[in-house]
């Protein structure tokens, strides 16, 4: 689970669109290729989500709650997460919050418990 694998899925379900919007009447077997590739994305990508929000719910700092939510959910960057964000965090701030729970977490998985390791990516 990445942010980067989770831009790919929303960019491919965009094309989808965009390529079921242009095909002409009378292909109807085109169409319904591109429909079932634009059903296996969506289903790809809601199981990613899935899989966040559940590591997600499991961190008790709020503001860091949020600042996952944001990046990971919507996509933002990080200069638009830290415009979002209730404090006066930066965006080099939300960043290295989000980074170091990271790898704070990663060194629990370690040690045998459920972590974020795979969530990291520029």
């Amino acid at each position: 689970m990445q942010v980067s694998y989770i831009k790919y899925l929303r960019k491919e379900l965009e094309e989808y669109r965009l390529l079921l919007e242009a095909i002409p009447e009378g292909c109807g077997w085109q169409a319904q290729v591109f429909r079932q590739k634009q059903q296996k994305a969506a289903e790809q990508l809601a199981a990613e989500l899935w899989e966040i929000s559940k590591m997600i719910g499991s961190i008790e700092d709020p503001e860091l709650r949020l600042i996952f939510q944001l990046r990971y959910f919507r996509g933002y960057t990080w200069a638009r997460v830290a415009e979002e964000l209730p404090t006066t965090l930066s965006a080099d701030g939300a960043r290295m919050k989000h980074d170091r729970y990271l790898k704070k977490t990663q060194s629990v998985k370690k040690e045998g418990a459920m972590g974020f390791s795979s969530l990291h990516s520029s």
